[in-house]
């Protein structure tokens, strides 16, 4: 890929802010508790109380930091303080006990514990106070509910947000299309992150082993995320607690193992290791050979290294392989797929001074895939397709967060990407009488495109948020993107936001966002298999959101919510009338193109929850009440995933070593299409409902600890019917046109092995 030489600018400017912050922080004279707070900032995980560390410590001396966590020893020695090891890689500070004489048969006190508070900067607590929706999704969680094929991601399908199937990861948030959500991975966007991505996407291309946590956008997100606009999805690296720890683990869908750990003096470098292999085409292989071999693999590579107390560079490396062979005899379909994905990037962050902070990431994006495929059904449709699409990214993105005061919160940041791709597609379709006079069909179609576009994505955005008063925070933010690679009308996208925190007391927050959202047709989203070969202009839709959250005295937290979602421009959009679990959608005879003036989605969703993955006991509950229509010329017509109710609700119990839980879900069945002549998704399937269970014991080894887990999706084989599938028979009297319902995932049991130490 050529490298840009108008993106060198941007070289320079990640380099530049070293000449304006160059002169080093004095600490004499300052507060103690400043120190603690800037060394928190910097990865150290300190827990102090206010009660102990208060704001007359003053700093006696000019504490040493060439060797941070000794420098700090000595100043709070200063004090009678101490630091002390704490729990899961954390550093406590104590009060020092002094000896003092006791009488005869007095017992000296015993020293209180530490009380449970964790003090944090102005600038975190800004950050933690948003004023956008978000769900804060971490290790715990994603280990002990069900998620079929051990994915992190599917755990957002808990949400009453969100509309799934259960077979991909990719999901609907709020009514709004599968490829409406930004993946994010170390604060890096994503292309395509998904295996078998032409095949229902069954698994992302991130090991979860490696996730730390995973915070979720459903709707009203800030400025600083720009280009989905249905939801966010990001997701950061796992962080080691010890020198070295290592994870392998083994299951029917993925054999896996993780090592990570830390290195140079102080702990200054840490690294991550990870691989994993699905075991799909093992499975089938024993199960039924004639399904074909999806074979998948995904590697992830991390090293970091702090340079002095406030810089930290990091690189990192993240590899998929795909190579399939997959057959349905009986629907006479056969794929063969190949796919690579790799993506090189750097991370620089820096700490300036105790207002400033930076962070920027260069990178560097490959993607190539293969696919051929052949369609034969008899007295219906038949045809091939050969489609092959390269696609190379540069980017450089940097992030600037200002804090000038206690209450507010400046942010900004710019990001540029330079890509090309290159698409070569070829396809043959005939289709028989009387299904070439349905929907867009033709009896002989034949297409073959090649392009090759290139050109450049900007981003901008500006982000202030402002406390008010104690209890109110208002976070106003306007950003701006560009595309030079297309020739739509309009290539250029302003999209103002504006979020609202209202504190009702100690128990209750208020939260309002409004925002304008855009999507741009990414330069590797050109819809050649349909038969387009150009792009079309940005989509754009304009998000309202009002949520309460209330926690109550029982620890129960209640969570209300209402949106609404306007598309105002909506690009055309591809799908199967009557069958969409087929390996070439393309070919198919039920293939129909979509073309609304508008969209709009509204929705109530009530979520009530009690713990957290860390506790012995959590449990939650949620429904939703949810429309989504397409506004097209023959008038409202509801989307293919509509469900206007859905519950979602589950349990979690640790007793002792075993862990059983158990995560159930209920909907309004989706829109259905019948032949003959029935208008599109005027009906619908029956109510979908499922129940996922797992069970896990962990067993101490002589080295580390051993966990092994029995999971069941669909623990009942409840057959939820997803499709109907047709099919010509020839009786005495003629053809006869015979429909069956098709289904969803049956009763799917996955036995596996996690080997931690």
């Amino acid at each position: 890929m050529r490298f840009p030489r108008r993106f060198a600018w941007l070289l320079l400017l990640a380099g530049l802010p070293q000449l304006i912050f160059a002169a080093a922080d004095v600490w004499q004279g300052r507060p103690l508790s400043e120190l603690l707070l800037n060394l928190t900032d910097q990865g150290y995980k300190i827990i102090f109380s206010s009660d102990v560390v208060t704001d007359d410590l003053l700093l006696k001396g000019e504490p040493d930091l060439s060797e941070p966590l000794t420098g700090l020893r000595a100043a709070l020695a200063a004090h009678g303080l101490a630091l002390e090891k704490g729990p899961a890689g954390t550093w406590l500070v104590r009060k020092t006990q002094v000896p003092v004489a006791s009488a005869p048969g007095v017992t000296e006190p015993e020293r209180p514990a530490l009380p449970e508070i964790i003090v944090t900067s102005s600038l975190h607590r800004l950050e933690y106070k948003s004023t956008s929706t978000q769900t804060y999704l971490d290790r715990d969680l994603a280990t002990r509910i069900p998620a079929a094929a051990e994915e992190a991601v599917r755990i957002t399908n808990r949400l009453p947000s969100t509309a799934s199937g259960g077979i991909s990861t990719r999901n609907h948030i709020r009514g709004g299309e599968a490829n409406e959500v930004l993946f994010l991975l170390d604060g890096l966007r994503l292309y395509e992150p998904f295996h078998l991505k032409d095949f229902q996407s069954v698994a992302t291309i991130i090991n979860s082993s490696a996730i730390d946590g995973l915070d979720f956008y459903s709707g009203a997100y800030p400025a600083r995320y720009g280009d989905r606009m249905s939801g966010v999805m990001n997701m950061s690296l796992r962080e080691p607690q010890k020198p070295v720890e290592t994870e392998l683990s083994l299951s029917f869908f993925n054999a896996s193992a993780l090592s990570l750990g830390t290195f140079g003096g102080q702990d200054q470098g840490d690294w991550l290791l990870a691989a994993r292999r699905g075991n799909l085409d093992l499975i089938a292989e024993v199960v039924d050979p004639e399904v074909g071999s999806p074979e998948y693999q995904d590697y992830l590579m991390h090293v970091a290294w702090e340079f002095g107390p406030r810089t930290q560079l990091s690189a990192n490396f993240l590899a998929s392989i795909d190579k399939l062979i997959l057959n349905d005899p009986d629907r006479g379909e056969q794929a063969i797929a190949n796919y690579d994905n790799r993506v090189l990037w750097l991370k620089w962050g820096a700490d300036w001074n105790e207002r400033w902070r930076s962070e920027t990431i260069i990178s560097v994006s490959h993607i190539s895939n293969r696919r051929t495929g052949s369609l034969t059904l008899p007295d219906i449709v038949s045809g091939s397709l050969d489609e092959q699409r390269e696609f190379d990214a540069f980017g450089i993105k940097q992030e600037w967060t200002y804090v000038p005061s206690q209450n507010w919160m400046l942010s900004f940041g710019v990001d540029g990407n330079q890509q090309d791709a290159m698409y070569r597609f070829d396809s043959t379709k005939t289709v028989s009488a009387p299904f070439d006079a349905i929907l867009d069909n033709v009896p002989f179609e034949v297409r073959s495109i090649a392009a090759e576009p290139e050109g450049a994505q900007y981003g901008a955005y500006l982000e202030a948020r402002w406390q008010l008063r104690r209890n109110l925070i208002v976070d106003a933010g306007l950003r701006w993107d560009r595309q030079n690679y297309t020739t739509a009308d309009d290539d250029n996208q302003t999209s103002p936001r504006l979020g609202i925190l209202y504190q009702v007391g100690e128990r209750s927050d208020i939260r309002l966002g409004w925002g304008q959202y855009s999507q741009a047709q990414e330069i590797n989203e050109l819809q050649v298999s349909d038969g387009i070969d150009s792009f079309f202009p940005a989509q754009r839709a304009e998000h309202v959101v009002a949520n309460l959250k209330h926690h109550l005295r029982n620890d129960i937290d209640v969570d209300i919510s209402y949106y609404r979602k306007s598309f105002r421009t909506v690009r055309p959009r591809f799908e199967n009338a009557f069958n969409s679990l087929t390996l070439l959608p393309e070919l198919q005879f039920d293939r129909y193109r979509i073309d609304p003036i508008s969209a709009q989605a509204h929705g109530a969703e009530l979520m009530v929850s009690k713990g957290d993955g860390g506790q012995a006991v959590f449990w939650w509950f949620g429904y939703a009440w949810s429309e989504v229509r397409d506004k097209t010329f023959s008038g409202k017509v509801p989307r293919s995933w509509d469900q206007t109710h859905a519950v979602k609700m589950g349990l979690s119990w640790r007793w002792g070593r075993w862990d059983l839980s158990a995560a159930g879900e209920i909907h309004t069945g989706w829109p259905k299409t019948e032949m003959p002549g029935d208008a599109l998704n005027s009906a619908r399937y029956p109510a979908f409902h499922t129940l996922d269970v797992r069970v896990s014991r962990e067993f101490a080894v002589r080295r580390g600890d051993l966990t092994v887990f029995l999971e069941i999706s669909n623990l009942y084989n409840r057959a939820n019917a997803c499709c109907t599938e047709y099919s010509v028979t020839n009786t005495p009297s003629g053809p006869l046109l015979v429909g069956k319902e098709a289904h969803w995932l049956p009763l799917v049991p996955s036995l596996g092995v996690v080997w931690r130490f």
